[in-house]
């Protein structure tokens, strides 16, 4: 009896647990199309690789336009454009860009240089088309219809880019801008000393009066070049009527000419 209450004790503590336990995880979702062997792991050399990689694939289509053509004419298609895959190229234009776009990104966030290692990355997606690109042409727009560009190429390169810019931003915050160079300032104006008087203007002498000037001189009186009176003129000599003037020497002689005798 004891054995048989432990028994269904048992099963009920065991229902319990089975009940408490949470459900088994889901297996994971495909990620699409997966990476070949040889992609690169590292997340820009990866976005590098994509990009070389799809680039390419756009390149190939201009070459087989025309197989695309026929296939289709051959097979049918339910699509009608004017270009065949016309809007699937669009797209994957628009990808190029984006997976473009986290490269320069990257690079521009790095503290070092890294572009040599995306140049490679770029050949080595590149070069994945040269076994199909060595085909007939015809096997090679087969081998175009069946790729798929990796679903990890998208996330990636989106990944890539917000964390390039994050990193780029707290690079830029780190740096302090040097100080722009002001202009030197004017140098001050030399100021005497203090201790040292300032001699007194000379005072200009007051004008005084000539000691040869004649205070009495009326003030229309003819003054000379001194600044004295001029000497009056010399009255002109008495003359006696009866006596004639003394004669003057004739011009070319040396004698002078006899006076004549007063008449009685």
């Amino acid at each position: 009896m004891i054995t048989a209450l432990a028994f269904a004790l048992s099963l009920m503590l065991a229902d319990a647990q089975a009940a408490a336990a949470p459900p088994p995880e889901a297996p994971p979702a495909s990620e699409g199309e997966p990476l070949p062997p040889g992609a690169p792991t590292d997340s820009y050399e990866l976005s590098a690789w994509c990009y070389g990689a799809l680039d390419e694939y756009l390149t190939i289509y201009e070459r087989v336009k025309p197989d695309l053509r026929d296939i289709d004419h051959m097979f049918g298609t339910p699509v009608v454009e004017d270009e065949p895959y016309q809007s699937d190229m669009a797209a994957a234009r628009v990808e190029l860009k984006m997976i473009g776009g986290a490269v320069t990104e990257a690079e521009k966030a790095s503290p070092r240089p890294i572009s040599e290692d995306g140049v490679a990355a770029i050949k080595l997606g590149r070069a994945i088309w040269s076994v199909a690109e060595a085909k007939p042409r015809r096997d090679l727009a087969r081998a175009w219809m069946l790729w798929a560009l990796p679903d990890r190429c998208d996330s990636n390169a989106k990944e890539l880019t917000q964390r390039s810019l994050l990193f780029g931003r707290a690079l830029n915050y780190n740096v302090t801008p040097a100080p722009p160079p002001s202009a030197p300032a004017p140098a001050p104006a030399a100021q005497p000393p203090s201790d040292v008087a300032t001699p007194p203007a000379a005072a200009e002498p007051a004008a005084q009066a000539s000691p040869t000037a004649d205070t009495n001189v009326p003030v229309d009186a003819p003054m000379n070049a001194g600044g004295a009176p001029a000497a009056a003129a010399p009255a002109p000599a008495a003359t006696d009527p009866a006596i004639p003037p003394y004669p003057t020497p004739t011009q070319g002689t040396d004698q002078p000419v006899a006076a004549p005798s007063p008449q009685p």
